[in-house]
Parts: C-alpha cells; sequence; structure tokens
C-alpha cells in the first residue's frame, strides 16, 4: 500500500505549514487527470438525452463486472457457481443471477474482495452506526472522483470549485478539544461539532467570518445548534451564506426548516457512504413537497441515483448498488441498510440513521415523532433520546444558555403525553450529551 503525496500533505503537516502550503495541495485536487476527467465526464451528463446516459451507465457497469471477474478471486469463483457471464453481459436483468453482497460478506471475504491490479489504496471504515464498523478498501483515484461528483453537484447551487470557501462542521474526537482546523485540500475551516455552546459561538462565528466562508456545509445536528445559537446571541446570519450542504446524518424537517430561516439560504443534500458505491443527489431545481404534521426529513425528498456513479437495483424498496468508482475493492450487488421510496420522478430515502424507540407492549416510535413545538425547545440546543430498555427512555436535553425546573418539567409533560402509555419519560438538563467519534449526534442511543 503507497501513501498519497495528497493525503501526507493534507494530514500529516502542521496547520501552519498546511496554510501556507495550502495552495499547492489544493492544486493536486483540481490539476488531477482523474479529477477534471470526471468533472468533464459528468458535465457533458447534463446535456446528454436519458437514453445516451442509460448506455454509458450500461457500458460502466459492464467494465465493472469484467474486471471484477478478472482481478478478485471473489468474483471469480462466484460468476463461475452462479453460471454469469461478464464478457456476454448485454441483458440488465442478468444481474439478478449475481447473489446479494452484504456487510458481512466483505468482512469475511475481505482478501478475495481485494483486486490485483490496483497498488495504491488506502483503508477506510465506516462509522458503524448500523452495527459494527466496517473495513473497506479505496483506491487513491476514488478521492478525485468522489471530490468530482460532490463539486458536480454542488456547482448546481452556486458552488465553484476553483474560488468557494466552505465552514464545515464535521470530524470528531480528531479534532483534540480545537474548534477549528484549516483544510486546504477542499478549501474549507473545519468546525468541531462537538463543541458548540453559548461559550464558544462566538469563536466559531469568527473562525467562519475570518475564513471569508461563502457556503455551509456539514452534519446537519451541529449546523442547527450553531444556527439556535446565533439566535439566542441575536446574530443575524442571513444573506451571509450562498447555500447550506448537508452530510452523513438523517435530516428532520424542522431542522431544515430552522437551518433555512436563520441563514436565509436553501440547503441540500447528497446520500452516499464510505464504501463508495451509491450516490443519490437532491434535485437542487425542485422545491419538495413537505406535509406540515410530518417531522422527518428523511434526507431523501427528491433524490436520484446518479447513473454515472452507480448502478442502482430498488426491490421492494430495499437499496442494492454496484458501484463504479472503487477499483480496489468492487461491490457488486451490495446490500444497503437503507431503503428507497419512488414517486413522481424521485426517490425518498430512509435508513438506519432514523432510528425507533420501543414501547412496553411491542409499540414502535419512531424518530419522525420525537420533535415538539413547545416554546421550552426554544431554550434547547440539541436533544438525545437514551434508552436501556423497552417501554422507558431518558431524553438528555442540552440547554442553549440555561433550563430551569419549570422548563424541564413543561418538555417532560408535554412529551410524556405525546408518548401516552407506550413510554416512560424522564427529561434530563446536561452537557454530557452523546457523539460518535466522527462528531455525529444521534437522536436516539440504545444501550
Amino acid at each position: 500500500m503507497k501513501s498519497t503525496i495528497l493525503k501526507k500533505l493534507n494530514t500529516a503537516l502542521p496547520s501552519p505549514v498546511k496554510k501556507l502550503f495550502g495552495p499547492l495541495i489544493r492544486r493536486k485536487l483540481f490539476l488531477n487527470q482523474v479529477f477534471t476527467a470526471q468533472l468533464d465526464e459528468l458535465n457533458q451528463l447534463d446535456l446528454e438525452e436519458e437514453e445516451v446516459i442509460k448506455s454509458k451507465q450500461f457500458n460502466k457497469l459492464k467494465q465493472t463486472l469484467i474486471h471484477a471477474y478478472e482481478h478478485t478471486s471473489y468474483y471469480k469463483k462466484l460468476f463461475v457457481e452462479c453460471g454469469f457471464n461478464a464478457y456476454d453481459f448485454c441483458d440488465i436483468a442478468d444481474m439478478q443471477k449475481i447473489p446479494l453482497l452484504k456487510r458481512a460478506d466483505i468482512t469475511a471475504n475481505f482478501a478475495a474482495l481485494q483486486a490485483d491490479d490496483v497498488s495504491d489504496y488506502y483503508e477506510s471504515a465506516t462509522g458503524g452506526s448500523s452495527g459494527a464498523s466496517l473495513k473497506i478498501l479505496l483506491d487513491k483515484d476514488s478521492i478525485y472522483r468522489e471530490r468530482a461528483f460532490i463539486y458536480h453537484f454542488w456547482a448546481k447551487s452556486g458552488y465553484d470549485y476553483q474560488t468557494s470557501k466552505i465552514a464545515s462542521f464535521r470530524g470528531g474526537i480528531d479534532f483534540k478539544g480545537k474548534i477549528y482546523r484549516y483544510n486546504p485540500l477542499y478549501n474549507e475551516v473545519q468546525l468541531n461539532p462537538c463543541l458548540i455552546n453559548s461559550d464558544t459561538f462566538e469563536k466559531y462565528l469568527l473562525a467562519i467570518d475570518k475564513f471569508k466562508a461563502d457556503f455551509i456545509h456539514g452534519l446537519p445536528s451541529a449546523i442547527f445548534s450553531f444556527c439556535k445559537q446565533a439566535k439566542a446571541s441575536n446574530e443575524k446570519l442571513k444573506g451571509k451564506y450562498k447555500a447550506v450542504f448537508f452530510i452523513s446524518e438523517n435530516i428532520y424537517a424542522y431542522q431544515r426548516e430552522f437551518i433555512e430561516k436563520t441563514l436565509g439560504c436553501k440547503s441540500y443534500a447528497y446520500y452516499g457512504h464510505t464504501e463508495r458505491a451509491v450516490f443519490a443527489e437532491q434535485n437542487a431545481n425542485q422545491n419538495a413537497n413537505q406535509n406540515a404534521d410530518q417531522n422527518a426529513d428523511q434526507n431523501g425528498t427528491g433524490y436520484r441515483f446518479n447513473d454515472y456513479y452507480c448502478y442502482v437495483e430498488v426491490d421492494n424498496s430495499n437499496i442494492i448498488t454496484t458501484g463504479f468508482v472503487n477499483q480496489k475493492m468492487p461491490l457488486i450487488r451490495y446490500e444497503l441498510d437503507d431503503s428507497a421510496y419512488y414517486e413522481s420522478g424521485f426517490y425518498s430515502i430512509t435508513g438506519h440513521r432514523d432510528g425507533i424507540l420501543h414501547g412496553k407492549n411491542g409499540e414502535i416510535i419512531s424518530a419522525a415523532s420525537l420533535y415538539i413545538h413547545d416554546s421550552a425547545m426554544d431554550k434547547v440546543a440539541n436533544q438525545q433520546f437514551v434508552q436501556d430498555k423497552a417501554g422507558a427512555v431518558t431524553m438528555l436535553i442540552c440547554p442553549i444558555n440555561e433550563l430551569n425546573e419549570n422548563d424541564r418539567k413543561s418538555i417532560e409533560n408535554y412529551y410524556q403525553a405525546k408518548l401516552g402509555t407506550a413510554i416512560d419519560i424522564k427529561v434530563k438538563i446536561t452537557h454530557d450529551i452523546h457523539f460518535t467519534s466522527r462528531g455525529k449526534l444521534p437522536l436516539i442511543v440504545h444501550k
């Protein structure tokens, strides 16, 4: 396994040196031939007819299947066993011959899934939000291809990869207690999503202003918390940023509505994962119809899978994907934990990140219903539900400034009325809420 120069420059150098060499590091990304070729192809995609796009997607799929057969022992054996001939592949229906690939299969066949013709790669791992973390190998060029897809999507909202600046709320324990750091590779200031409170808010705002960021990016829970602090501080942020781009977490409608109102701009998201086998984009020109009573945005209203990134099958709402971006470890007919529902030309996507609470008698309470419109919630920066047995839950609420006992009791009574007899709820005021190692704030934590 080689260590790429890009990765060394962007992660190993001290911050002052990294900032000095920032333009050089950045140019290594957007002058890279893999990046520019992928971006050119995506720009051309916008001009193509649907039948041309589908034809090119089929060719990409066939190339992926042939490469997997020729260079991985896992697929060479599997294709023979199931009677699938990659060279004669001409009917998309023949994909059904190939058995589904599950997370457990990747772990059990880790070595056999590695392509023997890719020597420059690195190891990554999923966040483990759907269970145990999954180790995956990604080829170096997938960095450039992935970034081209992201920038192509962002460009529809006015982002220019050569000039635009990003303030990004993402990352976690790797900040080592610091509030922000400079990331020249993506021309962004990275902000610690775990330390946002009334005492640190001004430091966050100063870091963003000093960097002159014109776009906000990151975890919805962190951006929501930042906006809550802005409102409490009477800080006017409308008109400062061109758009907000969400990543990784489930997005709830109340968060999106509050963020857009506070920042005075639209928000968008793409759906992807660490394995780099799927990519879906929210239609930037679509005003998705929202049910006023639906608290969960589901991070998927109005999405389309990118045909140049993957081939996706949706079987009884199950997402099954074959990725084109990562050559080191091909994932063919990879079954995801998430679900997709097709309506009016777009998909809504729901997943394990939504979470559920368990009632005393088998009742299921979804994350979509766990938000209330009570004035006491205006004083809450973030909330989290911790459940260690069915029928009971502790709600942790992190105050913006302070909450008194009457506020706590009001929230507790409101939620108890909402949940009824299915779950007994206890509300606790605390600053000690659970973040993942990547700085994500899960709404529901099971113990």
